[in-house]
C-alpha cells in the first residue's frame, strides 16, 4: 500500500471492514438457518403435509420420506 494516497488507504481499510463484518453476519445467518433446518426435519417426520400460520400468513409444509422438506406461502386456504 506504499502507493497509495491515504483517500484510498482509508477507502481501501472501509471497504475491507464491511466484508469482513458482512461475511460474519453472512456465516451467523447460515448457522442459524442450518440449526432451524435440522430441528424442523427432526420435528416434522416423513410425508407429512398441513398448513401453518406463521406471522398472519400461511405456509403449506410438506415432507418426504427421505427428510426432505417444503414450505411455501400460500394466499389462501
Amino acid at each position: 500500500m506504499d502507493g497509495l494516497d491515504i483517500e484510498k488507504r482509508v477507502g481501501l481499510s472501509l471497504a475491507v471492514g464491511r466484508y469482513l463484518r458482512s461475511a460474519e453476519r453472512f456465516n451467523e445467518s447460515s448457522r442459524e438457518f442450518t440449526s432451524a433446518c435440522r430441528s424442523l426435519r427432526k420435528r416434522l417426520g416423513s410425508e407429512q403435509r398441513f398448513v401453518v400460520q406463521v406471522d398472519w400468513k400461511h405456509y403449506l409444509v410438506t415432507s418426504d420420506r427421505d427428510g426432505n422438506f417444503d414450505v411455501e406461502q400460500i394466499t389462501s386456504l
